[in-house]
């Protein structure tokens, strides 16, 4: 696995997506909130019920990537705290089930465009699994 996929790739490639998702998250809340936009029928598998579910459910998933991204930060060694890097560490351990989990679920998600995200939450189990197999934080 260290040689097929790099340190240093895992980390920018991750930072990147999770980065797009924060985006995401941050404009369908947005869209929720000034433009009466509620998409609930293409998000969440098709699952939410009213415009107030979707968007607790969107604040939570914005949270979780801006903490999935910090950990990611510690990691590569952007952050430099020590204190945090066991925890960035294990962190990498729990995306990796976290995500192989999101994968599985989005592959039976109701809707083409959340099963369109497995291969995205495929890419972010296998970058996960690689900064995880790394010991040490690697600053770049």
């Amino acid at each position: 696995m260290k040689k097929l996929i790099s340190f240093k790739f895992a980390a920018k490639a991750s930072l990147v997506i999770y980065g797009l998702f924060i985006l995401f998250h941050f404009a369908i809340i947005l869209g929720i909130l000034f433009f009466n936009f509620v998409p609930i029928d293409y998000l969440w598998g098709g699952r939410m019920q009213t415009g107030e579910q979707l968007l607790v459910f969107e604040i939570i998933s914005l949270l979780v990537q801006i903490i999935c991204m910090f950990l990611t930060l510690i990691k590569a060694g952007y952050f430099k705290i020590p204190r945090m890097a066991i925890i960035a560490h294990v962190g990498m351990w729990i995306l990796f089930a976290l995500f192989l989990l999101n994968t599985i679920g989005n592959i039976f998600a109701k809707t083409v465009f959340e099963k369109s995200l497995a291969i995205v939450t495929a890419a972010l189990a296998v970058f996960a699994l690689r900064l995880a197999l790394e010991k040490k934080r690697v600053n770049t």
